[in-house]
C-alpha cells in the first residue's frame, strides 16, 4: 500500500508491504521525504519534524488506527507547526519556544509542557529544562 501527503514545500511517499498471515506493521518499508526544488534550506529539522507527524499519520491510517481525541490532535499540530517553523538555534528559538508557551497559556490549555514535549517529541522534562533555559537566556541579555 502506498500513501502519499503534500505539506507546504513537503512531498512524502510511504510504503508499505503486508504479507498473508504478518502480525501488524506499524512503519513502512520504503519512506521518501522531498522538498520543492525552490527551497531555500533543503530538509532540514523543522521539515524533519513535520514529516515525522505525517509519517505518524499515514501509519495510523495503513493500520487502520480510530482517530479519537480531536481537540488534542488540533492542539498537537497547532504545537507542531509553530516548532518546526522555529529556527534551529539560537535566541530566535529561544524567544520562539517561549513565545509558544505563552501562546498555549494565555489560550487556556492546561498543559503548555505537555503539548510542547507531545509536539517536540521528547520528554516533559526536557522541554522543562529548554523552557528555563530559554528564560534565563533571554534573562541575561535583557539585564
Amino acid at each position: 500500500m502506498r500513501l502519499e501527503r503534500r505539506d507546504l514545500d513537503l512531498y512524502i511517499v510511504a510504503e508499505w508491504e503486508r504479507d498473508e498471515g504478518q502480525a501488524d506493521q506499524t512503519g513502512p518499508r520504503r519512506l521518501a521525504v522531498e522538498v520543492a526544488a525552490d527551497s531555500p534550506h533543503g530538509i532540514t529539522a523543522g521539515v524533519m519534524r513535520r514529516a515525522a507527524r505525517h509519517l505518524g499519520e499515514m501509519t495510523d491510517e495503513f493500520n487502520a488506527a480510530p482517530v479519537v481525541g480531536a481537540y488534542e490532535t488540533m492542539v498537537r499540530r497547532y504545537v507542531e507547526d509553530r516548532v518546526a517553523a522555529l529556527p534551529d538555534d539560537g535566541d530566535d528559538y529561544h524567544r520562539g519556544l517561549l513565545g509558544i508557551h505563552a501562546d498555549l497559556v494565555e489560550r487556556g490549555y492546561e498543559a503548555p509542557e505537555k503539548a510542547l514535549a507531545r509536539a517536540m517529541r521528547v520528554p516533559q522534562k526536557t522541554v522543562h529544562a529548554c523552557l528555563l533555559v530559554a528564560r534565563q537566556r533571554l534573562g541575561r541579555e535583557s539585564a
